[in-house]
This record gives structure tokens, C-alpha cells and sequence, in this order.
């Protein structure tokens, strides 16, 4: 007669305790990749911000090199508005351009062809500073302006992201 042999195997407890061990390994790397998605979407966003704080700035560069002389007026710049939100001045091509802030927008208007375009969004701010030559005194009209030092912060996720640039006037006419 055979003597019975133990059987192999788990017992109850073992699987009990090998699931929990298991449960709480996937319960961390989930935590973890929950985490990680989070950050990538989160710089991703500000990635994205980042990229229309450069080109709305670069383009508003662009735009403000290309103040006129005006034609009838020697040494004066052809300036309608310079106010902190708002500049509006005509192009070396005869265009007028509006440049003006209404958070959550930066609106660019043209005389011709006519319309106005959104330039960005997400702004909380865009403003206006107007220098003499030397660079520090405020300049008071277009006869005495020499640069125009704008700020725009757009934000996006409760972050601010600045930018600030100083533009120097052509002297052309």
C-alpha cells in the first residue's frame, strides 16, 4: 500500500497574502503613471503657451519696426494712439495698425486690407511703454518717442508666463 503524499501547492493564506502584495505593487505604479501623465500634459500646455508668448511677441516687434515718419511732419513718428493698452500708428506701406489689448485677447487691426485679428489669447496682460532716445525718460507724444518697450503675460493653468521686449523706431521716413 502507497502512503499518501502531502499535496503540492498554495494555501489559502499564501494566495490571499501574494494578492495584496500584488494589489499594493499595482496600486503604486499606478499612482506613479497617473502622476507622470499629469506632468507631461501640464508641460505640454506650457509648451504650447510658451510657443504663442514667442510668436505673439515676435510679431509684435515685426509690426512696431515698421512705424512710418510722418510724411507731413519732419522728426515726428506717424503715431495716432500710444496709451498703455492701445498703439495705433500707420506702416511704412501706408497701412494702419491697431495693436490693442483686451485680455483674454490681443487684437491686430489693419486699415487695408480691412479686419481685425486675434493675435493671441490667454493674455492677462499687455502693455504700452514709450521712451525717449535716451532710453529712460517717458516719452510724452509721437514728436519724442524713440522706443517702445512692451509687456505681454499670457497665463494659462493659474501660471503667468512674461515676456517683455524694448523696440528701437526706424528712422525712416
Amino acid at each position: 500500500m502507497a502512503v499518501p503524499s502531502p499535496q503540492a501547492g498554495f494555501t489559502l493564506i499564501e494566495m490571499i497574502i501574494a494578492i495584496v502584495i500584488l494589489g499594493l505593487l499595482g496600486a503604486a505604479a499606478g499612482y506613479g503613471l497617473q502622476n507622470g501623465a499629469l506632468a507631461f500634459v501640464n508641460t505640454a500646455d506650457s509648451v504650447h503657451t510658451l510657443g504663442k508668448l514667442r510668436v505673439a511677441s515676435e510679431r509684435l516687434v515685426r509690426e512696431i519696426r515698421e512705424i512710418r515718419r510722418d510724411p507731413v511732419t519732419p522728426g515726428v513718428y506717424d503715431i495716432t494712439t500710444m496709451n498703455a493698452t492701445t498703439l495705433a500708428f500707420t506702416k511704412l506701406d501706408a497701412t494702419g495698425v491697431t495693436l490693442n489689448s483686451a485680455p483674454p485677447q490681443v487684437t491686430l487691426a489693419y486699415s487695408a486690407p480691412a479686419g481685425t485679428h486675434t493675435l493671441t489669447d490667454d493674455v492677462a496682460s499687455l502693455t504700452f511703454a514709450y521712451y525717449q532716445a535716451d532710453g529712460l525718460t517717458p516719452a510724452t507724444g509721437s514728436n519724442d518717442v524713440a522706443f517702445i518697450e512692451f509687456e505681454l503675460v499670457l497665463t494659462q493653468n493659474g501660471n503667468a508666463y512674461p515676456q517683455r521686449a524694448r523696440v528701437a523706431l526706424r528712422n525712416q521716413s
